[in-house]
């Protein structure tokens, strides 16, 4: 087989990378004393390196974060704003994921809670989770209409990512028809995934707000 058929045929698999890298080799200066162990270990490690660095992307832009800049390593420990580092750096190591654990970010309006519920988002995607950002209103919207196929596709969306980050949670009483959703979704993710919500009210304010029923109790215990 030739180069040029061996390179066409990496394209073909979509592994334009290696073929990339291929040539590179050739032309890399102490390339002949390399063993066919090593050369092709170079190929390989480029073509993986790539494709982990396309999904982080591809996870990044399926999460529509409101900040997708935003970074862990960017937060300010101001006092005021009483942050704990090491709490924070445990939690951008994704072990509460793996363990299907939910977090609350609370504080008062321009506190920070969306950046900091986004940056945590953007460590997931870099550990290659999936994560989808949402507001309330907007999730209720989606989610408070005629039940048909669309519906569906867009209810599966909040349930099936590993990491579900919900802002602007509660900023107002929601009717029993918008609890009776929001129960749909947390329950359908209660050990299965995770959740972060984004609140400037105390969980200890949720009922009242939920409708102080047995659906608001059932969402809380979740």
């Amino acid at each position: 087989m030739t180069k040029e058929s061996t390179m066409d045929r990496l394209h073909q698999m979509r592994m334009s990378v290696m073929a990339r890298a291929y040539l590179e080799q050739e032309e890399a200066p102490g390339v002949e004393e390399m063993t066919f162990d090593e050369r092709f270990a170079m190929l390989v490690d480029a073509e993986w390196d790539s494709r982990r660095s396309n999904k982080r992307v591809r996870l990044l832009r399926a999460a529509c974060l409101a900040e997708p800049g935003a970074n862990v390593m960017d937060v300010r420990y101001d006092a005021d704003r009483k942050l704990d580092k090491g709490q924070v750096r445990e939690l951008a190591n994704c072990s509460w994921i793996r363990d299907r654990r939910n977090l609350v970010i609370t504080g008062a309006s321009g506190a920070g809670k969306t950046w900091m519920g986004c940056a945590l988002g953007v460590a997931e995607c870099n550990n290659f989770y999936t994560v989808r950002y949402v507001r309330l209103p907007e999730m209720l919207d989606d989610l408070c209409t005629e039940k048909n196929e669309e519906w569906l596709k867009r209810k599966k969306r909040y349930i099936k990512c590993d990491l579900l980050i919900i802002d602007d949670w509660l900023l107002e009483t929601i009717s029993p028809s918008q609890t009776r959703e929001v129960l749909e979704i947390v329950e359908a993710r209660h050990r299965k995934g995770s959740l972060i919500l984004c609140s400037q009210f105390a969980p200890s304010g949720w009922r009242a707000k939920l409708g102080d029923n047995a659906m608001a109790d059932a969402v809380v215990d979740r």
